[in-house]
């Protein structure tokens, strides 16, 4: 299975001289991004000569070397014959892209014989193949990105996903590059009417560059195999089941074949109970987990310590806390003894640690120590204290103090430092605020960004509640 992340060679069966659809946006991206392995095109209508891109148009796969990969981008009723030919010249590897198929059901069941006869003739010769319906697959720090969609731009992560849906693999990448937390590898595998999602967890749980797994389905088959796999894996797994209303259980009937019926639904609340998997209920959730799990070290607990320079802020962030299972619990008497040393008499005296316009409380050794008392008797600590990056909202005069800018390089200057702290204590920091240029260096700093108190708290109530089961 490693080829289909690392091929050294691959096939487009089905490249197209026109300048959009799945092949063009392929081969595009694979050129853009500077794949490193052979590539060669095949159109059945190939001239004599003739280039595409570069690259020389063979006809039949058959007149090229064996490859590592073939993306199969051919009309439905051409995929088997194109599967013999692959199997004749050696081929063991194959994402179909090609459509209509087992998400033809409610209308045409000979087509979902046909992927019948497909499975059984692949798996004769051994060829293992993704799909059909499906859209590509990506490893980022190999910069191999063979995904029919957007190109993004994103970071190498530890996270890496597994999807039945193509524009949910297309979203995880966006919301990955969005969150610059970044992903590892990406497959979606539609139909998967031959690897499916269990092939690719068990997987990733050997693959030494991935931390956490991420699983997004919209039904569930082989319920017992599953359950068995996700008792067994020794890495977190984050799962987005969708598909659970009358109306989205008939879209992924058409969409994936995915039979998201109710029994269903109670088959995954029974993984959930079975297992030690992460339930979330959007992709969005699904990164922001990911990013906790990934970057912070594990929690020992869910007393919380809050520092915050606005008391609404505080609030928020503690209904958010509680809301996600969390304790805000109430300051010691002798870290209150301590912080009374540091910060001005009027100070919230509590927990949310709220310092208001205490202007030495953010002198870099102050603040520094008020982070070490919080957590001196926190399990986790949340900064609720935004540098707000985007200049543009604010009306200031080039005459006056921007005091936002000095608190931006307080932080700036001592983000490492935080780090540090986390590295001496074993214990997260999560910070709320937008994305941009801080959230980059928070997270280059192991210290996960969320801009809402519910996101915030969410993921951390995740992580903490995946610690606790996973201890059982």
């Amino acid at each position: 299975m490693d080829k289909f992340f690392n091929p050294e060679s691959l096939v487009i069966i089905g490249a197209s001289r026109k300048n959009w659809g799945a092949s063009n946006s392929i081969l595009t991206s694979l050129i853009y991004k500077k794949y490193k392995g052979k590539i060669y095109l095949v159109n059945a209508n190939a001239r004599h000569g003739e280039q595409l891109k570069g690259f020389p148009l063979y006809k039949n796969v058959k007149e090229i070397p064996c490859v590592d990969l073939a993306y199969i981008i051919v009309p439905g009723r051409f995929v088997k014959s194109v599967i013999e030919d692959c199997i004749e010249v050696g081929i063991k590897n194959a994402s179909i892209i090609s459509a209509g198929f087992k998400e033809s059901l409610l209308y045409n069941k000979q087509k979902v014989e046909l992927e019948q006869e497909i499975v059984e003739l692949a798996r004769k010769h051994d060829l293992r193949f993704v799909g059909p319906n499906c859209n590509g697959i990506i490893n980022v720090p190999e910069s191999f990105y063979a995904l029919f969609g957007p190109r993004v731009k994103i970071e190498p992560g530890a996270c890496s996903y597994v999807s039945r849906g193509g524009t949910a693999i297309a979203n995880i990448l966006i919301q990955s590059s969005l969150s610059g937390f970044g992903a590892n590898k990406l497959i979606n595998i539609g139909d998967q009417a031959d690897l499916t999602v269990q092939d690719f967890i068990e997987y990733y749980d050997k693959d030494p560059t991935t931390k956490v797994i991420g699983v997004y389905t919209e039904g569930i088959s082989n319920g017992t195999e599953m359950v068995k796999i996700l008792k067994n894996v020794s890495k977190p797994v984050i799962f987005y089941k969708s598909g659970h209303s009358n109306a989205g259980m008939r879209a992924a009937l058409s969409h994936v074949g995915a039979i998201a019926k109710k029994g269903t639904n109670e088959i995954y609340k029974g993984f959930i109970r079975q297992t030690k998997i992460i339930p979330v209920n959007s992709i969005i959730e699904m990164v922001d987990v990911a990013m906790a799990i990934s970057l912070a070290p594990p929690p020992k607990g869910n007393r919380v310590g809050i520092f915050t320079y606005g008391g609404s802020l505080g609030v928020m962030m503690s209904d958010a806390a509680e809301d996600n299972g969390l304790i805000v619990g109430k300051l010691s008497r002798n870290q209150i003894e301590t912080l009374n040393k540091i910060l001005p008499e009027y100070w919230s005296h509590n927990n949310p640690v709220d310092v208001t316009d205490g202007n030495e409380a953010y002198l870099p050794q102050n603040i520094l120590k008020i982070f070490r008392i919080i957590l001196e008797e926190f399990d986790a600590l949340f900064i609720v204290a935004p540098v707000f990056e985007d200049d543009s909202i604010f009306d200031v005069s080039p005459n006056e103090v921007n005091f936002r800018k000095m608190y931006q390089q307080v932080v700036k200057d001592n983000i490492k430092k935080y780090k540090k702290i986390i590295d001496e204590v074993q214990k997260p920091i999560f910070v709320l605020g937008d994305r941009g240029e801080f959230s980059k260096l928070f997270i280059k700093n192991n210290i996960p960004v969320y801009p809402t108190f519910q996101s915030l708290a969410r993921a951390y109530g995740a992580y903490y509640h995946y610690i606790k089961n996973r201890e059982k």
